[in-house]
């Protein structure tokens, strides 16, 4: 193997940990922030008041944080 083929798969492997990193973060925190901010607005837009907004927030956000990490548990 040639020192260029050597270095091309060091840095495939260095691509493919920065892509599970950055897959992993995304459906950990990401996925749940998204569902949870749109709850929110679907609160507001729908004029349950501030607190309700918030409080569906919260619970969309534990509850499929906890989905993601049932089902995408295998990824770890």
């Amino acid at each position: 193997m040639t020192d260029d083929a050597i270095q091309r798969a060091q840095d495939a492997e260095e691509h493919k940990k920065s892509y599970n990193a950055i897959m992993g973060a995304a459906t950990a925190v990401g996925v749940p922030f998204s569902l949870a901010l749109a709850m929110f607005f679907t609160g507001l837009v729908t004029r349950q008041g501030v607190l309700m907004a918030i409080l569906l927030a919260v619970v969309v956000y534990i509850f499929s944080h906890i989905i993601v990490k049932v089902f995408f548990s295998h990824h770890e």
